[in-house]
């Protein structure tokens, strides 16, 4: 009968003891409960130890019962049920091995917000997955557990309370055995098949929240049980069997109390019953769950909620909506669960047409991005990625330039400054967006450092003159701060003939704010040229830190002008002319060691946010606008005159020639792509570009009136001609 036992060696057993944790349970059990894992996978298991000894008093017994819980443990499967796995028998020990475990008892006196609201939910929870698998036992299995206290219940890692110590269970239609403890023995007879167990419930009730029962008389004492439990407790410890509800009433009982139904337990029924939901309960479900999640327990989140989401996944349509509670959660991986679990489901997002996907995405990129091999991002994200940037949406076309931000570091020579610079070229020349030129100059800067030493100084230097010829104030303000921010990349020669030449053409810039940003600017770049006229040592030390391929921060030689000017780079908002940071600047230029800001400078060019650049704000007066006028002809300032060309070499000459620039994609139709309209962003001054708006919107219909009255002028003055051709006619044949 016992084969399962026969085996003589541990060898066939395919686990091993790792630990032993000094349980309190091991004093409570036949069983002493250690740590386990698999010997192949190290995979974490519980490996249950019995040991036979025949010189304690009633050996055959104990033997008989630990042989009954492994019978009945293989036998039955349920979620609410300690997971059976492997079970071996070696000399004198038989072992138990199941899913990974630890005892109620010891999870709850490791527990310090016992009494918090996150934690009542929890414990709700936790007897209700008692109560179900309960009702399996006595209703379904016909079996009664007959041992039901804070012993005989587990908890995995996914915080799932879990029925064990079996080995007192018997039928339902059979008297309890007599070798239960009498401190656990429910008074009074079987009356139906749930009324010992109940009586367990009860007890397990009372030990959970006032500690283990030392006896049964302080079961008539709530003592600390929740006040919505009260209601109900004092019939499920009831002396007369008759008088215990069944696991129906408890449960409604608890329910029209509130204490079940709470957040995590209704999170958790829809986890598990998700296949049975119709798609606007799982809607509503997945979209608050990103909300909530942040107050559940981590072993809950991570083993519990993650898992369910992850098949979800790969069953329901509703994939996007699934997936910022994935990356919320993905968090608590490691790199290597991140890369199996998390990695083919962004990949399976970014080849999906569905342009909310894509937003999805784009928006949550910075909790992603650095978690991303660059071997497979390369390969099967940036192809996806970059297309957004030939997007019909500018809302796409912009927040895949921020992302650019996020992934640069990783990628590839031909990725990052061949493939990605032709794009930046194509969005600086021809996208007629003002916010997204600017932002490719922002995001150019903020990736100067990963771009080849050989060819880097030319790119910076071509796209941000081109940017300081744009006719859109903020992008010639960015190309400005570009510049200041990304001076240790031009060599000296390139400072005297191409940068500050074409600094100077801003100086009469018609914005006062330009020409202030621009004139400090300007400081600087002479400041470092005067520092090597005066030292001609510098100039090899400054040479070489052009070369230097990955270097964030700014050399000896950048001077004043990045605290005054690079804290503002990446800001919408015109900047006022700073007089603390004018005299600063006049100190620097005389003294060459300026050592003390660079530090300044280093961490205010990583803190700046780009999403400060533009706010993504939509003003109704602007949509409204929009509907009846050209888009070119409501926000000049923002669009691109068909013959601009500043001949700065962003798209020809020199590296670019290698470069075709594919300008009939610039505006893609959106049927190319399958992703329905978005509204375009808007900026944070867009109050200014209202009333331009307006005021152009009254010039329009002024105009529209004169040419209509011109029309019906000529229409009368060709009416009066043909009649009088027509008398002149009709005189003639008189």
């Amino acid at each position: 009968m016992w084969t399962i036992f026969s085996r003589d060696s541990s060898k066939d057993f395919p686990y091993e003891i790792s630990e032993s944790p000094k349980y309190v349970f091991n004093e409570k059990s036949l069983w002493k409960l250690n740590k386990g894992k698999k010997k192949n996978t190290a995979q974490e298991v519980s490996i249950f130890e019995f040991l036979i000894n025949d010189d304690i008093p009633g050996s055959e017994t104990r033997s008989a019962l630990a042989k009954s819980a492994v019978k009945h443990l293989k036998t039955l499967k349920h979620p609410n049920i300690l997971s059976f796995l492997e079970s071996s028998e070696v000399k004198t020990i038989i072992y138990l091995s199941t899913e990974y475990v630890e005892p109620l008892q010891s999870f709850i006196s490791s527990q310090n917000n016992l009494h918090t609201d996150i934690m009542n939910q929890y414990i709700a929870w936790g007897i209700s997955n008692i109560i179900e698998g309960l009702k399996f036992l006595n209703f379904e299995a016909k079996l009664c557990h007959n041992k039901v206290n804070i012993w005989s219940v587990f908890v995995n890692k996914a915080g799932q309370w879990k029925l064990g110590e079996l080995e007192y269970m018997n039928s339902v239609d059979n008297s309890p055995p007599s070798y239960v403890s009498e401190l656990y023995c429910a008074p009074g007879h079987r009356q139906s098949p749930f009324s010992i167990d109940i009586w367990g419930l009860g007890v397990l009730i009372w030990e959970i929240f006032n500690g283990p029962l030392s006896n049964q008389s302080a079961l008539k004492i709530p003592k600390k049980i929740p006040k919505e439990i009260l209601t109900i407790y004092p019939k499920l410890v009831a002396v007369d069997p008759m008088k215990r509800p069944s696991y129906d009433i408890v449960t409604s009982t608890l329910r029209e109390q509130g204490y079940f139904g709470n957040d995590l337990e209704k999170t958790m029924t829809s986890l598990s019953q998700y296949h049975i939901l119709d798609d606007f309960q799982r809607t509503t479900f997945l979209e608050k769950l990103p909300s909530v999640l942040e107050t559940y327990p981590k072993n809950i989140s991570l083993y519990n909620v993650l898992p369910s989401l992850l098949e979800m996944f790969n069953f329901v349509k509703e994939q996007k909506v699934i997936f910022p509670s994935m990356i919320k959660l993905s968090t608590m991986l490691d790199d290597q669960e991140f890369e199996e679990k998390i990695v083919p489901c962004i990949i399976k997002l970014f080849e999906s047409n569905d342009r909310a996907t894509r937003l999805l995405l784009l928006n949550t990129i910075e909790l992603y991005a650095g978690r991303l091999k660059a071997d497979l991002l390369n390969t099967n994200i940036f192809p996806l990625l970059v297309s957004g940037l030939a997007d019909a949406s500018p809302t796409i076309r912009e927040l895949t330039v921020r992302s650019m931000v996020h992934i640069s570091s990783k990628l590839n020579y031909n990725n990052l400054n061949v493939e990605l610079m032709r794009h930046f070229a194509r969005l600086q020349m021809k996208d007629d967006q003002g916010s997204i030129r600017t932002n490719t100059t922002v995001c150019l800067g903020k990736i100067a450092q990963y771009l080849d030493p050989k060819n880097r100084s030319k790119i910076l230097a071509s796209a941000f003159s081109r940017a300081l010829k744009d006719p859109f104030q903020p992008s010639r303000m960015a190309g400005v701060s570009a510049f200041s921010a990304t001076q240790q990349y031009y060599p000296l020669i390139e400072v005297s003939t191409r940068v500050l030449p074409a600094l100077c053409q801003v100086t009469l810039d018609p914005e006062k704010g330009v020409r202030d940003i621009t004139f400090q600017t300007i400081k600087g770049f002479l400041g470092k040229l005067e520092n090597v006229s005066e030292d001609a040592r510098l100039k090899e030390k400054m040479e070489e830190e052009v070369a230097n391929t990955t270097n964030p921060a700014v050399p000896t030689w950048a001077g004043w002008a990045v605290t005054t000017v690079t804290s503002k780079f990446y800001s919408s908002k015109i900047p006022q002319k700073d007089e603390k940071s004018v005299e600063l600047s006049k100190n620097n230029l005389n003294n060459t060691s300026v050592n003390n800001y660079e530090q300044q400078m280093y961490s205010n060019l990583q803190k700046d946010n780009m999403k400060n650049v533009y706010k993504e704000k939509q003003i109704e007066s602007i949509n409204t606008l929009q509907d009846t006028l050209n888009h070119k002809n409501s926000i000049k300032d923002s669009t691109l005159p068909n013959d601009w060309d500043d001949n700065s070499g962003w798209n020809v000459g020199d590296d670019w020639e290698s470069i075709d620039v594919d300008t009939s994609n610039s505006v893609k139709d959106k049927s190319d792509f399958g992703w329905e309209d978005q509204e375009p962003i808007l900026l944070d001054d867009s109050d200014e570009l209202a009333k331009k708006a307006e005021a152009d919107l009254i010039k329009e219909e002024m105009r529209k009136k004169r040419e209509e009255r011109k029309q019906e002028r000529i229409k009368q003055l060709e009416s009066k001609r043909s009649n009088k051709q027509s008398l002149k006619l009709g005189g003639k044949r008189l």
